[in-house]
């Protein structure tokens, strides 16, 4: 009896060769998910929405007021816009999709979701054999961005069942190569884990340089040829231990726990609890196989970026909960893992801006 769980980059690229997805290169191809590229199609919209069960994402245009939008021209701050995904995406029948805004995306505050063909949610593709176009609805809130074709700003896993880690298997992984560790690089136990359901809380990291804030700026980001961190973030610290972090900015924090996601585990940071405090505490949220790993496991978890968005002014401390990870199965441990990859954050070792962003 196979597995249920997340397909590792083996399988996805399985669905590529046996004509189920279409179009997409190996280039797309991450240890457990495709990025989405886009396509040449834009629109510029008066509002989002969502298409009900049966509905064509494209024959809702002329109900959102869409009008064509050239890639030659940046996306507007506070605009939402909708742009194909490249490709043409058949499911198997035992197959279904969940996506999430790619991290270096999610860090400048560029604010993705997808919408699917007869899909009634975001982020979302199923039903048996879902087949159909994907679009990305994209809204920059801080600063103008400029993206261009081929551009990846969302990525989707794939999964053929239920995938959530029981207490059993969650305790086993923290006994074999640990889950989270302290800032010491000590495992942190089952028992001694704030647990929240299904998931593990996160803290958060208050000191010197503890990240970064945008207030927002007239300032064009093309990502094709990046920018300079200063003209769209400044370096904060807290004051006498403690920092607010103010309504309508944006923050780019970290966790105190150094996380590690096993080859054989994936991971997910949901939405956190309104009991802890009215924000948004990630905009991107995947979390590859071997995050924080090494190449053979020699490494003891790495912290987590986060991005902060408040709902209103609130005042922070060193080990507030802020975060919330979920643990998942992989169907299979993919081929190749994050830090043996070498990928964009593998030197995270604090709050990290995105890849798009020079010092």
């Amino acid at each position: 009896m196979p597995r249920t769980g997340v397909l590792p980059k083996q399988m996805l690229r399985e669905l590529c060769t046996t004509g189920y997805i279409e179009g997409i290169d190996e280039q797309y191809l991450n240890p457990a998910s495709i990025d989405l590229p886009l396509a040449d199609e834009a629109y510029r919209l008066e509002t989002i929405f969502l298409p009900l069960r049966g509905e064509r994402v494209r024959d809702l245009l002329p109900l959102v007021g869409a009008t064509s939008h050239s890639f030659g021209n940046p996306l507007e701050v506070g605009v939402p816009y909708l742009i194909r995904i490249a490709g043409t995406w058949k499911l198997p029948s035992v197959v279904y999709g969940y996506a999430n805004p790619k991290s270096s995306t999610g860090r400048l505050g560029l604010f993705c979701r997808i919408v699917a063909d007869g899909v009634d949610m975001y982020e979302a593709l199923i039903g048996p054999g879902w087949s159909g176009e994907a679009w990305v609805l994209a809204r920059a809130d801080y600063f103008p961005v400029l993206l261009a074709p081929g551009l990846a700003v969302s990525q989707m896993r794939f999964f053929n069942g239920k995938s959530f880690l029981d207490d059993l298997h969650t305790e086993f992984a923290i006994e074999k190569h640990g889950l989270l560790f302290n800032q010491e690089k000590g495992k942190v136990l089952l028992a001694d884990a704030h647990r929240h359901a299904d998931s593990f809380l996160l803290s958060l990291k208050v000191g010197e340089r503890m990240g970064y804030e945008c207030r927002g700026t007239r300032k064009i980001l093309d990502l094709r040829a990046g920018g300079k961190l200063s003209d769209y973030f400044k370096p904060i610290h807290a004051v006498r231990g403690v920092f607010t972090p103010r309504k309508h900015c944006f923050y780019i924090l970290t966790t105190k726990e150094r996380v590690m996601v096993p080859p054989s585990l994936s991971a997910e940071l949901r939405a956190i609890d309104p009991r802890l405090g009215e924000f948004r505490s990630h905009a991107a949220g995947y979390i590859d196989p071997g995050w924080g790993y090494g190449t053979n496991g020699e490494e003891c978890g790495r912290p987590i970026t986060l991005e902060l968005i408040p709902h209103e002014d609130m005042l922070v401390r060193d080990g507030q909960m802020i975060a919330r990870i979920r643990y998942e199965y992989m169907n299979e441990v993919p081929e190749t893992v994050y830090d043996a990859a070498q990928s964009n954050y593998v030197d995270q070792h604090a709050a990290k801006p995105s890849k798009y962003l020079r010092e």
